[in-house]
């Protein structure tokens, strides 16, 4: 057996360094827990699981102040919670099973043995239970370092079979899915995205001293809620298992599932009954959760989404959840993370209403995500960032914003034309190769660039520390110096990229290089406004 509420099972960290498996209670009441100990997705999954818990034992706060009370509370309130609730955290339990269906059974017709050695256990409308590891290399998965990709009957213990489920509930993507009976009635074989999945959204965190406070960090008031409030009387709803659906059937638990703020947080996208063997499992559809994205739906983004404006079909400006874009790093997008959003308006995480605008220390912020191409798994990113306060206010945010565009403009503009001027300079066929690719220029570009680009963004992220510190010198004598030092990195970075890719030994190649050379020197200069600090 296996109580997810008392038992331990999440991977964490202690605040002496020690690692440690702990369960739900330990998360939301033991203050020498520092972190969890996981992937991105599953520290995502984790949140949303002790949030939601957090909420349906203290309620949603009405404001600030009552979110102020909460942080006493929390311990107390939880522990009371989940003991009164328990028998719904058994990841076996016989009629319900946390975050499966009971009785579940396959739609498929068993098919026959091939011979007596055929143990396939889709046989048996089964399906093994390692497709709920995103990293294991089942069904479409990639095979790379997965040395175990063709053993079908590999076991998990209880404690991972836990976890995999929690995070395939919330991040598994749409596409084509086997079919179970549920209640009497066959699910179908196509299914959506699940909450946390679609745009590859990027989710971010406040992080505290420790794994309570991080959970109160995050909590939120109903002042902050309004998009949800906006959905009815009903908006802040029951956790799934207090009112869990006995069928597609089930209007009310389905709606309460679905369309509720705290009944979405921990979600029923696939359902799901896991085998005790820790081996297979039934896997079909779920119920299907509505999305910031999803047309004609208007559904409030989700709370640890970041909301942005860009430009659509046509221009028009459309509002998104950020997503992750890949090979550009998290830090060049925490201007728009780190906007406090309001009901309706682009924005960071909702925990970040909070904030006090006379705050001097900062906050610390865990921003990550699943990378993912249609219902192919690409990656999954975490970054965590001490934000200086100047950052949450406008002259800090421009600033910021500002400095960022810059160095994507000296990659973009200066080095992207620099390296053209020398491969032109040293191929006089590149002009008509390039003429000759027609729609595809931009790819021949890209690829000539590529090597540049990435010595480029390595050295700069290497010492972001140096904008991190200008922007907290921000109003200070400091800060000028600072902000040159940033710049300079940035020219000196180009130029030692630069030089990497083009470098060359005979006449030729050297009169090639000193042509890109200048044409680097005069943009970045010009992009950087360098030349106006070093004439004064």
């Amino acid at each position: 057996m296996m109580n997810l509420a008392v038992d331990p099972w999440i991977p964490c960290i202690g605040r002496d360094g020690a690692v440690l498996r702990a369960s739900l209670l330990q998360c939301l009441t033991d203050g020498h827990i520092a972190d969890f100990a996981v992937r991105p997705h599953e520290r995502v999954a984790l949140m949303r699981l002790l949030l939601c818990v957090a909420h349906a034992a203290l309620g949603i706060p009405e404001d600030y102040k009552a979110w102020l009370a909460c942080r006493e509370g929390l311990p107390e309130a939880t522990a009371h919670y989940l003991e009164q609730w328990r028998d719904s955290f058994e990841l076996f339990h016989p009629k319900k099973p946390f975050l499966q269906m009971a009785g579940l059974r396959s739609a498929a017709k068993p098919k026959a043995k091939k011979s007596a050695e055929d143990n396939d256990l889709e046989t048996d409308g089964l399906t093994p239970a390692s497709k709920l590891d995103f990293a294991l290399a089942v069904g479409n998965n990639s095979t790379l370092f997965d040395h175990e990709a063709l053993n079908s009957h590999r076991a998990a213990r209880p404690e991972k079979l836990a976890l995999d489920l929690l995070t395939y509930q919330m991040f598994s993507p749409g596409g084509l899915i086997g079919s179970v009976v549920w209640s009497g009635q066959a699910t179908g074989r196509s299914s959506s995205d699940a909450p946390c999945v679609p745009g590859s959204m990027l989710h971010t965190f406040v992080r505290g001293t420790d794994l309570p406070e991080t959970v109160w960090l995050n909590l939120l008031s109903a002042d902050i809620l309004r998009d949800y409030a906006a959905l009815g009387v009903d908006w802040r709803g029951r956790p799934l298992w207090e009112m869990f659906p006995k069928g597609q059937h089930d209007e009310a638990a389905v709606r309460n599932a679905v369309r509720t703020f705290i009944g979405r947080l921990v979600p029923l996208s696939r359902a799901i009954l896991l085998q005790e063997d820790g081996v297979s499992m039934l896997l079909g559809n779920g119920l299907t959760y509505p999305t910031f994205s999803t047309a004609n739906q208007g559904f409030p983004p989700e709370p640890s989404a970041a909301v942005v404006v860009r430009k659509g079909k046509n221009d028009a400006e459309e509002r998104m959840a950020l997503g992750i874009q890949p090979g550009k790093g998290l830090w060049r997008e925490l201007h728009a993370l780190t906007v406090q959003r309001q009901a309706n308006t682009p924005g960071g995480c909702l925990a970040l209403a909070h904030m006090d605008d006379s705050d001097t220390k900062g906050v610390d912020l865990v921003i990550g995500g699943l990378a993912r191409d249609q219902a192919n798994i690409v990656d999954v990113v975490e970054s965590v960032f001490h934000v200086p306060a100047p950052l949450f206010r406008t002259e800090g945010h421009d600033f910021y914003a500002n400095e960022v565009q810059k160095a994507e403009d000296v990659e973009r503009r200066a080095l992207a034309f620099a390296m053209e001027r020398w491969r032109t300079a040293l191929d006089g066929g590149w002009a008509t190769r390039l003429k000759l690719a027609g729609t595809k220029r931009g790819e021949e570009c890209a690829k000539l660039r590529a090597q540049a680009a990435r010595d480029y963004w390595t050295a700069v992220e290497h010492n972001l520390p140096q904008l991190l510190a200008a922007l907290d010198a921000l109003g200070t004598d400091a800060y000028m110096p600072r902000k040159a030092a940033w710049r300079k990195m940035l020219r000196a970075s180009a130029f030692n990229a630069y030089a990497a890719a083009c470098k060359g030994r005979d006449e030729r190649q050297l009169r090639a290089f000193v042509t890109g050379q200048r044409v680097l020197l005069a943009m970045t200069n010009k992009i950087l406004e360098l030349h106006k600090e070093e004439e004064a």
